[in-house]
């Protein structure tokens, strides 16, 4: 039997956190594997860390939290209209130094891009205003996905951007929302939605940042379900039917500091 089975949960919880400082994400059945348990003790595991801000509870497992902090959770909280900055923070804490990022076009997503400071940083982005934003840092190795340009949008699209996203492999996505119903999330055009599949498909980690304008809404086309998605960054708490779906599925929510007031 491997050493690590049968510790007391004190001990089997620092050695979740110490997997966790080595390899940044942990399954549920990782945790059954190394350390001998059942599905139901592994969840109780990741739930109690989540419960105290030692890791950040993600669909299947559980991944390092924000640096700098504790996740919030689900707390009533006022509003300002600094939320995309705030929530541009939130998200940036997520990113880890050495790691490979795709950046989404929205202004959302452009203000964690503005906000991060992790170096080394491996990025890629279809977004002009990502690429000027980080285009000129240090220790930033920074690619374009290349496409038709859309002026309205100032990014990159088409067939030829989802297949230059194909060609990495990333350890997050960035991802923004246009419409968050309790179905999951929606976009207006079939091509915004094709690419932004194709960029999930590329990520290891979905970590999606929106607005509370962007609860309740939907559009024509479907781009996933809430299981599709790890992180829901966010400056309000979502309406009672999108939270349940969320929690349903497991997907972590966090509240920005300062984004309400």
């Amino acid at each position: 039997m491997n050493e690590l089975n049968a510790l007391s949960q004190t001990r089997r919880l620092d050695a979740i956190c110490d997997y966790l400082g080595q390899h940044y994400r942990i399954g549920i059945e990782d945790i059954c594997r190394l350390f001998g348990v059942t599905r139901d003790t592994a969840r109780r595991d990741v739930v109690r860390l989540d419960a105290d801000g030692r890791v950040l509870r993600v669909r299947g497992g559980a991944v390092l939290p924000p640096q700098g902090g504790q996740v919030r959770q689900y707390q009533d909280r006022g509003g300002t209209s600094s939320a995309r900055q705030a929530i541009g923070a939130a998200a940036a804490a997520l990113i880890r130094n050495g790691e490979r990022v795709l950046f989404d076009t929205s202004t959302t997503v452009s203000a964690v891009a503005r906000a991060v400071t992790s170096s080394p940083l491996h990025a890629v982005t279809n977004s002009i205003d990502i690429a000027e934003a980080l285009g000129g840092r240090d220790g930033v190795e920074l690619h374009l996905t290349g496409g038709r340009f859309n002026p309205w949008q100032r990014s990159l699209e088409g067939a030829q951007a989802r297949l230059g996203v194909a060609h990495f492999q990333f350890d997050k996505l960035v991802l923004g929302a246009c419409a968050i119903d309790p179905q999951g999330l929606t976009c207006p055009s079939d091509e915004e939605s094709s690419l932004k599949k194709a960029m999930m498909r590329q990520a290891s980690q979905v970590i999606v940042v929106a607005d509370a304008t962007k609860f309740g809404k939907a559009f024509l086309h479907r781009l996933c379900a809430f299981d599709a998605i790890d992180v829901l960054v966010t400056d309000a708490p979502p309406p009672a039917a999108v939270m349940t779906a969320l929690e349903t599925v497991g997907v972590a929510v966090v509240l920005a500091d300062g984004a309400r007031e």
